[in-house]
C-alpha cells in the first residue's frame, strides 16, 4: 500500500500555478487574435483588439477569482489549536518579562 502524500506541496502547488497562467493566458490570446480578426475585416484598427484584450483580461479575473473561491472552500483555514494559543501565551510572558527587567535595570544575561 502506498503512502498518502499530504494536501499541498510541489506537485499541486505546480498545478494551482498552472492553471491560473492558463485561465488567465486563453482569454487574453482569443480576445487578441478575435480583435485582430475583427479589424481585418472591418477596417477598425486597434479599437476591435484593444477591447477584446479588455473582455479577455475581465474574463480572466473573474477566472481567477473562481478559480481562488474553489481553493479557499477545498482548503479552509482551520482554526488555533489550544497548543498554539498557550505557546503564544509563553512567547508574550516571556516578552513582558525581558520588558520587565530591562525597565528595572536587571542583567539582561540571565
Amino acid at each position: 500500500m502506498a503512502a498518502s502524500h499530504p494536501p499541498g506541496g510541489a506537485r499541486s502547488n505546480a498545478a494551482i500555478l498552472g492553471q491560473v497562467g492558463f485561465i488567465i493566458a486563453v482569454p487574453i490570446a482569443v480576445g487578441a487574435w478575435l480583435g485582430l480578426q475583427i479589424d481585418g475585416a472591418a477596417g477598425t484598427s486597434p479599437i476591435g483588439l484593444l477591447g477584446l484584450i479588455f473582455v479577455g483580461m475581465v474574463i480572466a479575473g473573474v477566472g481567477v477569482g473562481v478559480l481562488i473561491k474553489r481553493y479557499a472552500d477545498e482548503n479552509p483555514i482551520e482554526p488555533s489549536t489550544e497548543r498554539a494559543r498557550e505557546a503564544g501565551r509563553r512567547w508574550e510572558a516571556e516578552i513582558r518579562e525581558k520588558e520587565r527587567r530591562k525597565e528595572a535595570g536587571e542583567d539582561e544575561d540571565r
